[in-house]
């Protein structure tokens, strides 16, 4: 079984690699470095399981590690915002790990050291219900964010595989055998979900005389689907203020602009709509994203000459 863990992670940790390609030019570089982290530290937990030397308290520490590590990466994004992002990784994600990890690992070293507790350093671990639930509210905030989202299956199966590769460590589960199968089917549906995460979402900018409202429709989306629904909401709520102000009825939805009203509003009307909703979001893409993303989707330039309006 741990041949196929190791197997597992050694793919998943392929897959995640590839997603960095997925991140470049956005602020989601910190919630792909985080996972980095999750997925070498589950490979050190997985081969630690091979090695006579280690013992099994040891074994059971790097995977609580790994499975705090996993968390992170969709709480990074709920931070992806610049100037602030480097501040979220600072003072919100350090923090939160610790907060996790300290009722585990950190009381036990703790104990050990201060000469509270006599035998190994580190004792197989028995998670109680208030630690198994901290650990489950921030894993359940994180992908909330992309329940919604066409990656909402795949990042509740990987959130299933990370539970399974945490289920051993509440004490539930026989060990042995067991406890070695569960978590060798978490790496594999964890691998999976990496793999089908990683395919790419979106296409270039390929024709030019693609309509304004359909590479908006196309940059949108592919932004929804890359930050979640939070960032989403709050970037459509900023959009639709400055809509309101146009004749038209048009509001930026799921689909991109919009126009409830679709026999009233004229073609000026909606032409106008298309080109005020991308100025307003090339400007506010600019604290997640860099100029060639956008360009990437929309086109080399800005469509108007409007200035910048009030950020998020």
């Amino acid at each position: 079984m741990h041949v196929v863990m190791i197997t597992a992670l050694a793919a998943a940790a392929w897959c995640w690699w590839r997603g960095r390609r997925m991140v470049a030019g956005t602020s989601l570089r910190a919630a792909w470095r985080w996972g980095v982290a999750a997925v070498t530290v589950s490979l050190v937990a997985a081969v630690a399981g091979l090695v006579d030397g280690v013992s099994p308290g040891a074994v059971d520490h790097l995977w609580y590690a790994a499975c705090v590590l996993w968390v992170a990466p969709t709480v990074a994004v709920l931070g992806a915002r610049r100037p602030g992002s480097g501040a979220w990784s600072g003072f919100v994600m350090v923090p939160l790990l610790l907060v996790l990890e300290w009722p585990v690992t950190g009381v036990a070293l703790a104990a050990r050291l201060g000469g509270v507790a006599s035998g190994p350093l580190l004792e197989t671990v028995r998670l109680d219900w208030p630690e198994l639930a901290g650990w489950l509210v921030v894993l359940l905030l994180g992908i909330g964010n992309y329940v919604m989202t066409r990656r909402g299956v795949m990042v509740i199966s990987a959130a299933a595989g990370v539970l399974a590769l945490l289920w051993p460590l509440t004490g539930s589960v026989p060990a042995g055998s067991w406890t070695e199968g569960i978590r060798a089917v978490g790496c594999l549906v964890l691998a999976t979900a990496m793999w089908l995460a990683s395919r790419p979402q979106w296409k270039r900018v390929e024709e030019a005389d693609d309509h304004v409202g359909q590479r908006l429709a196309r940059a949108w989306d592919d932004f929804y689907q890359t930050y979640g629904l939070v960032w989403a909401v709050r970037v459509e709520a900023r959009v639709n203020q400055d809509l309101a102000r146009l004749e038209g009825g048009g509001r930026l939805g799921p689909g991109g602009v919009e126009f409830p009203e679709e026999s009233l509003a004229t073609a000026e009307q909606k032409e106008m709509a298309f080109r005020r909703a991308e100025t307003t979001l090339r400007w506010l893409w600019k604290r997640f994203v860099d100029e060639a993303w956008i360009s990437s989707r929309l086109g080399p330039s800005a469509p108007l000459g409007a200035k910048e309006p009030p950020g998020l």
